[in-house]
């Protein structure tokens, strides 16, 4: 590594982890801000919705990185370009190309450092985050490895062994007990729907005890007010966020065995794949920025572009992601799409960037 690499490495990380510290902590607020409806519901109080905050940033921080190394860039780049920095290194032999590779390396050293905290310790967290929240607002809540669970309605034990994104229940089983307590009668219902009025119950079988009689009915669909909190179910169904890249395959082989639909969870997995993509993509897009247009601008202007820029890239990954749901694409294509575009506009701009005869061949040897 030359004297040139760890200059702009350094420039850069610097300026990358001040803003990614200045996000954290706003998302930090933000999350605390949001839980203070909650507070009073069932057990949850402050000191449970500071554990949550707590337990909640290593996972808002892997949110936010690309975002924070596109600002840092622009700010670390562009102070040496803004101080003739830049300029000095061009005439010193070394080309456009040249300064992209050194951020670059900078961009792959901060993501070596930044994945064990995306994909190690942000799961774990937002696990521990999730248990927390929900057992103190909701009681007697069980959480059990997928996205199933465990809960207590007086007398009723429910299990859940899935949920959707909308709060339906799937592998539904309902034990009511006596106060003794012993079984008094096991259902099992296919699915269940929550809307306006109650819960919608399909293909379900219930089987009572009763002394030395056992009894077994059979029903297409039911409808029931009271079943599991519609806000409970809904809020278990993100929970596939909190599982690793292994575990999360794993899920979706499981579903996908039991005939259930898998769209949306192997986007998922495809978009945390190409997560570090997106950074390396966010950060050579400023990298041609800097080269290019912004170059001589003020801080202000510059940090007013990246984040109107990493507003604009999770716009769109959002949009091909639902793209991609609608209308059936590959779910790696649907993932990739957005890094791919800003590559190539990162690309674009380079090469606008470079000034034909500015660097003479082979000086780029005595590039520090």
């Amino acid at each position: 590594m030359k004297r040139l690499d760890r200059y702009i490495a350094r420039s850069l990380m610097s300026a990358t982890l001040l803003a990614w510290l200045v996000m954290v902590a706003l998302e930090g607020l933000f999350t605390l801000l949001g839980e203070l409806g909650d507070l009073g519901r069932g057990h949850y109080g402050w000191q449970d919705a500071l554990w949550f905050v707590l337990l909640s940033l290593p996972a808002k921080a892997w949110q936010v990185f690309p975002m924070a190394v596109l600002i840092g860039t622009l700010l670390g780049l562009g102070n040496l370009a803004a101080q003739g920095e830049l300029n000095a290194f061009r005439l010193a032999g070394c080309s456009s190309l040249r300064l992209g590779l050194s951020a670059l390396f900078a961009g792959v050293l901060m993501l070596v450092l930044a994945l064990p905290l995306g994909e190690g310790l942000a799961p774990v967290a937002s696990q521990q985050a999730g248990n927390l929240r929900t057992r103190a607002i909701f009681g007697d809540v069980g959480l059990h490895s997928g996205s199933g669970f465990w809960v207590r309605k007086g007398r009723q034990m429910i299990q859940v062994g899935h949920t959707e994104p909308d709060g339906s229940l799937f592998d539904i089983r309902i034990y009511t007990l006596d106060e003794t307590p012993q079984l008094l009668a096991a259902s099992a219902v296919a699915s269940a729907v929550y809307r306006a009025g109650g819960w919608t119950l399909k293909d379900i079988r219930r089987t009572h005890f009763g002394g030395q009689a056992i009894a077994v009915e059979a029903q297409e669909q039911a409808t029931v007010k009271q079943l599991v909190d519609p806000q409970l179910a809904r809020l278990l169904a993100q929970r596939v966020g909190v599982f690793s890249l292994p575990q999360l395959r794993r899920y979706i082989e499981g579903l996908a065995h039991g005939g259930m639909r898998v769209d949306r969870y192997r986007l998922e997995f495809w978009q945390r794949v190409m997560a570090p993509l997106s950074v390396l993509a966010m950060l050579l897009l400023s990298v041609g920025m800097v080269l290019g247009p912004l170059g001589r601008q003020g801080v202000g202007l510059r940090v007013l572009v990246g984040v109107l820029l990493g507003l604009f890239f999770r716009v769109a990954s959002g949009m091909s992601a639902h793209a991609g749901l609608v209308y059936g694409s590959a779910p790696w294509f649907a993932a990739l799409l957005p890094s791919l575009l800003v590559f190539v506009t990162a690309i674009i701009l380079a090469r606008r960037s470079v000034k034909p005869g500015s660097v003479k061949p082979g000086s780029e040897r005595n590039c520090f």
